[in-house]
């Protein structure tokens, strides 16, 4: 009878696991820290599972929000189509999905717009004596390569779950032996 406990116990410690699958953003176009240097015309946003007609995002930069014409969702995409042309400047696309599972999830993707970066690499180069130049990150990178993705935190409370649940386990285990 106590084995049945035990193992009734374990089951309902176990559930939580279950809700763990929450729907992530798979890919994006722009990729996330990607210098784009043709004018963008739409965002698009890929996830793992398919998502709800109530999901958003949003274009940003400096405190100034981009319009989208038209957000269209199918099955696990998400597609935006701009309604101008973009400055050169970094960009955040913030989204907010509903997923499969009915959990809403937050997260964003940065990027930077640098037009005059490919008119200059389309000019023929002068054959120079100049130092080699150095390419270091945008302050924009810089702030957004210290925060951490929902993803990371939900699969570390997985991983903590599941060795919890494997140490009581194990504790009930060695109880009911010694008995």
């Amino acid at each position: 009878m106590k084995k049945i406990i035990t193992l009734l116990i374990l089951a309902i410690f176990s559930m939580p696991l279950i809700g763990q699958a929450h729907t992530t953003l798979s890919s994006s176009t722009p990729e996330e820290r990607a210098i784009v240097v043709e004018p963008l015309e739409e965002v698009v946003l890929t996830f793992g599972t398919a998502i709800e007609q109530r999901s958003l995002m949003t274009l940003e930069s400096k405190g100034v929000s981009y319009e989208f014409d038209e957000i269209i969702l199918s099955d696990g995409v998400m597609t935006g189509t701009l309604a101008e042309e973009l400055p050169n400047a970094a960009y955040t696309i913030q989204w907010e999905i509903i997923g499969a599972d009915g959990h809403p999830i937050k997260g964003e993707v940065v990027f930077e717009s640098n037009f005059e970066a490919a008119a200059e690499e389309a000019e023929p180069e002068v054959a120079t004596e100049e130092e080699p130049t150095v390419e270091t990150a945008t302050p924009a990178a810089e702030e957004n390569a210290v925060e951490s993705t929902e993803d990371e935190g939900s699969s570390l409370l997985t991983v903590f779950l599941v060795v919890a649940l494997l140490a009581i386990g194990f504790i009930a285990y060695r109880l009911l032996k010694r008995k």
